[in-house]
């Protein structure tokens, strides 16, 4: 017994080695004349053979206690967590035509397929209209300063085709910038451009509700410059628009009908506007949202995750082809019918997410005949009476049929007659896991025939697919399950019900109910917060308040991952149902807290003229704080950082140490003369994080903040990580 637990008995604790010593001792009683019980001797290699097969046979029987955890597990309906399909974006090109082009909900685009590797096949969730023309280019026009021009530099890549690694912004107070995307082609139609945010505009800025102001503007011949930083020949007669973001508050689309007289420019004929890197001289049709701040005294930061046309979002979940027969009633209580495929896919927020599953039964006419297909309806417990319904298990794919007597009258679920039919008309499962975050641009075959539909790519990288769970990791999660029960009362039974909720998110935080105190530290002017409820930044910690923090794996290329407004849904849906009453559930991101590093480096020269580094001495000290730089991101990577690769928790330290042994050269090429840590101002402001001025060898973070490695925020901002490499 170790404290208080009860160990389980090890049926046979006898080695390999104990077992020869077994064997060796009984000789002399049963063949004296043996020996030699030397290793050399044919008789005792026997003894080891024999001990070697008995140990495989002990190994077996002490497997039995599991096994036994298993069968129990099974029996209260654990089951392991299912795959979740990878989501991706699709980006249709149309050939050109009169009119827009249908692409139907279940329109298919895959991967290559190769000798080695199966192709990887998505499937889009919702139907797409898509327009004869195509999003070229994605500008961002800023004001210049003293009197200087306004420069456009283009984002294409960031914001509209792959690698779609998104983008930051921040308008001064009374500032106006603009973001422009240019087409190769005109249409009357309606232009519905998605817009997705990693962090939209906040709702209230310097007490004002509304912060921001949207003008949207289209290339006219005929038009006038309508501010110093709108290109000159536009104008913002547009016939309709629609803003779905509400002031770059939310997701949405915005839409625009476009008039007959749009017409092309290239920015190269823009008088007053430059580039701020290379000129674009495509000359395209253009339409540019201008984006005015309101605000008196804060700058409006935001970052836009994508902005996207002619885009529909697609999982790696597939429909079947036709309707797949189950089989057929033999007129017994609790019959079971397996689904040929599984898990079956998850429509997250829907009012029924397993509505795409339809169970159909015909029954034995007259003359026997069958009659027609009728449906069955899923329900989650079977109601008394001869209902026509089933209950399914999306993990295992198990269609569960009820007991009804009708002689009786008893039971729960009609029993169809014997020698009905049974099929699942049609479903949608879940194709594949892991395997399904592939990188942006390999998805590139259309595998449906739409007509006037040319072809399909995902601009951005497939995420949020993950492998079905282990046997270990289920059989170590199954204790905690049973505790549980599908209630969270504490804390830990949140944290532990989200991973029941989705296999998505890999870090979680459940944050208690606390207070402002004096180890706060909060500035002298806030002092009258101390005893209030802690509430800042979107966090509200009173009292029953619960406050989950998330996180899913988005791959190193990631650098800040942030949960989907889909998967925020999820898991706050499942937590909702079981919370205690009272409870009010508030599921979100994490607050990531950027680290700058600072390091000094001395290299040797002798390692230049081993070969150990590029003989120049420029691209030696390149290489070197090059090849720093990536380490550094790579130990402040959330997921994925730290030393042994497993990533940081909530309100884990940062500190010199770690990194410095994390990040120091080869002793052959050089060594760490001085490093040190500073925290840039994260994108909330709570009154208890003051700012790092100066570097350091430790930074303490909150209980709700995670460390990341610091971004430029702009193209052509210098690198956050400050790397001083010098010879000697």
């Amino acid at each position: 017994m170790a404290r208080g637990r009860l160990d389980p008995p090890n049926l046979d604790d006898r080695t390999w080695q104990d077992i020869v010593a077994q064997a060796k001792a009984l000789i002399p009683t049963y063949a004296p004349e043996w020996t030699d019980h030397s290793p050399n001797d044919p008789g005792i290699a026997l003894i080891e053979l024999f001990a070697w097969i008995v140990e495989g046979m002990i190994y077996r029987l002490n497997r039995v206690p599991d096994k036994n955890l298993i069968a129990f597990l099974n029996l209260i309906g654990e089951t392991r967590n299912p795959a979740t399909p990878a989501a991706t974006l699709l980006t249709f090109r149309a050939s050109p035509s009169p009119g827009p082009i249908l692409v139907p909900q279940g329109t298919r685009a895959g991967t290559r397929q190769t000798a080695e590797d199966d192709a990887i096949v998505f499937e889009t969730d919702r139907a797409k209209t898509v327009l004869p023309i195509n999003l070229r280019r994605a500008l961002v026009i800023t004001p210049g300063s003293g009197g200087a021009p306004g420069t456009y530099a283009e984002v294409t890549g960031q914001l509209a085709a792959a690698p779609l690694s998104g983008l930051k912004l921040s308008i001064p107070p009374g500032e106006t910038a603009m973001i422009a995307l240019g087409f190769d082609d005109a249409t009357t139609e309606t232009v519905s451009v998605d817009v997705r945010f990693t962090r939209p505009v906040p709702a209230v800025v310097d007490g004002q509700a509304d912060p921001i102001t949207i003008d949207l503007q289209y290339s006219n011949p005929g038009g006038a410059p309508l501010t110093a930083l709108a290109p000159d020949r536009w104008s913002s007669d547009l016939l309709e628009t629609s803003d779905g973001t509400q002031g770059l508050k939310r997701n949405g689309p915005v839409t625009a009908l476009m008039p007959t007289d749009w017409e092309s420019q290239a920015p190269t004929d823009w008088s007053h506007l430059v580039p701020s890197v290379a000129p674009v001289t495509d000359a395209l049709f253009w339409i540019g949202a201008l984006i005015t701040s309101s605000a008196t005294a804060s700058d409006i930061p935001f970052e836009l995750e994508y902005l996207v046309f002619n885009t529909a979002l697609a999982s790696n979940a597939l429909t079947i082809d036709q309707p797949e027969p189950l089989g057929s009633s033999d007129g017994s209580a609790f019959q079971q019918f397996e689904l040929r495929h599984r898990p079956l896919f998850k429509r997250v927020g829907a009012a029924d997410p397993f509505d795409h599953l339809v169970v159909e039964v015909r029954e034995p006419a007259e003359e026997g005949r069958l009659g027609g297909w009728q449906p069955l309806q899923r329900v989650d417990r079977f109601p008394p009476g001869n209902a026509a319904v089933f209950r399914l298990d999306p993990i295992t794919g198990m269609i569960h049929l009820g007991d009804f007597d009708p002689n009786t009258g008893e039971g729960n679920g009609r029993i169809p007659p014997v020698g009905s039919e049974i099929r699942a008309a049609t479903y949608r499962y879940v194709a594949g896991g892991r395997n399904g975050n592939v990188p942006p641009g390999t998805v590139e075959v259309l595998r449906t025939p739409v007509p006037g539909l040319l072809s399909a790519v995902n601009p951005g990288q497939g995420r949020g697919g993950s492998d079905e769970e282990s046997v270990e990791d289920a059989l170590r999660r199954g204790p905690q399950g049973l505790r549980t029960r599908n209630r969270a009362v504490t804390a830990e039974d949140y944290e532990f019900l989200t991973f029941e909720a989705t296999t998505d998110v890999v870090k979680v935080r459940c944050l208690e109910a606390r207070q402002f105190t004096e180890l706060d530290g909060l500035p002298p002017g806030q002092q009258d917060l101390i005893g209030q409820p802690w509430t800042y930044g979107g966090l509200d910690r009173s009292p029953g308040r619960v406050n989950v923090l998330i996180i899913p794996d988005g791959g190193l290329d990631v650098p800040r991952p942030v949960p989907s407004p889909e998967l925020i849904i999820e898991v706050a849906d499942y937590l909702t149902a079981r919370r205690t009453i009272g409870a009010a559930v508030h599921v979100a991101g994490p607050r990531y807290l950027p680290i700058r590093v600072t390091v000094a480096v001395t290299i040797f020269r002798s390692a230049l003229q081993k070969g150990l580094l590029p003989s120049l001495e420029d691209a030696a000290r390149a290489q070197v704080a090059g090849e720093m730089r990536a380490l550094i991101r790579r130990y402040l990577h959330p997921i994925h950082g730290r030393a042994d690769g497993k990533g940081w928790s909530f309100g884990d330290a940062v500190s010199v140490s770690g990194l410095f042994e994390f990040i120091q050269p080869d002793p052959q090429i050089g060594f760490i003369t001085m490093i040190s840590v500073s925290d840039d101002p994260p994108a909330y402001e709570p009154p208890d994080r003051p700012p790092t001025t100066s570097g350091t060898s430790v930074i303490e973070l909150a209980d709700y903040e995670m460390p990341c490695s610091a971004e430029k925020a702009d193209p052509g901002d210098d690198d956050p990580h400050v790397i001083t490499v010098t010879l000697n």
